[in-house]
């Protein structure tokens, strides 16, 4: 990690992308966005499997959203990270806290129209998908040019699912086909342009995204 010769930056090369653990929340089936809610026992043994998957990386950095449980999760992979704003979970607004079918009874065209292609799209009292899209964007161009070869960020379903879509050129629709399971990880790589410095306009590869086989099959979970 740090400068080269005369100070050039040391492009990040490597992102790997955590989602947290499980909540009580995702347990009980419940919509969760901004609400701040505390990973379960189910959500610390899940992070402590991932901890021994991701033991042979070094990271220079660590990254997470303000909310708990995405703290909880870097902090149980062994990091302080610094906590970052725009890698807060949407604003689900007036979803949080029901059930999936009650939010399909009660928003059912909204739900037809997130889950079709949700640009454009502002969800009930809560935020828009183009907001989630810029922070997305934001992020990755905050890691381009991060003075550390290796982050771990830790974050949540929907944005972790956006900032690969950003990251891998992927449109807004389909977004929510990428996988984001519980405690899951997602390998991300980035050749700057040869400009000998870090800089925007490189190119980012998935290696792995979504992966959970360091989970017992009882412990994993799309919810």
């Amino acid at each position: 990690m740090g400068g080269g010769a005369g100070g050039t930056l040391q492009a990040m090369e490597t992102l790997v992308l955590v989602r947290h653990g499980a909540t009580s929340w995702n347990e009980s089936g419940y919509c969760q966005g901004h609400k701040d809610v505390r990973l379960s026992a189910t959500g610390r043994k899940q992070v402590a499997h991932l901890r021994m998957e991701l033991e042979d990386y070094r990271f220079d950095r660590a990254f997470a959203s303000p909310l708990t449980r995405a703290i909880e999760t870097a902090q149980g992979l062994g990091h302080e990270p610094t906590i970052v704003e725009d890698l807060i979970e949407i604003d689900r607004g007036h979803w949080e806290g029901h059930e999936p079918e009650e939010i399909r009874r009660r928003w059912g065209k909204l739900v037809k129209q997130w889950y079709d292609d949700p640009s454009g799209l502002v969800l009930p009292g809560g935020e828009a998908f183009d907001d989630l899209w810029e922070r997305a964007g934001r992020m990755l161009a905050r890691w381009e040019s991060e003075e550390a070869e290796t982050v771990v960020a830790c974050a949540h379903k929907a944005i972790n699912r956006v900032i690969i879509a950003r990251a891998t050129g992927r449109p807004t629709k389909g977004v929510w086909d990428i996988p984001q399971p519980q405690a899951s990880y997602s390998v991300l790589h980035y050749e700057p342009a040869r400009s000998g410095r870090a800089a925007a306009g490189g190119k980012w590869t998935a290696e792995t995204v979504g992966d959970v086989e360091h989970l017992p099959s009882g412990m994993r979970s799309d919810s």
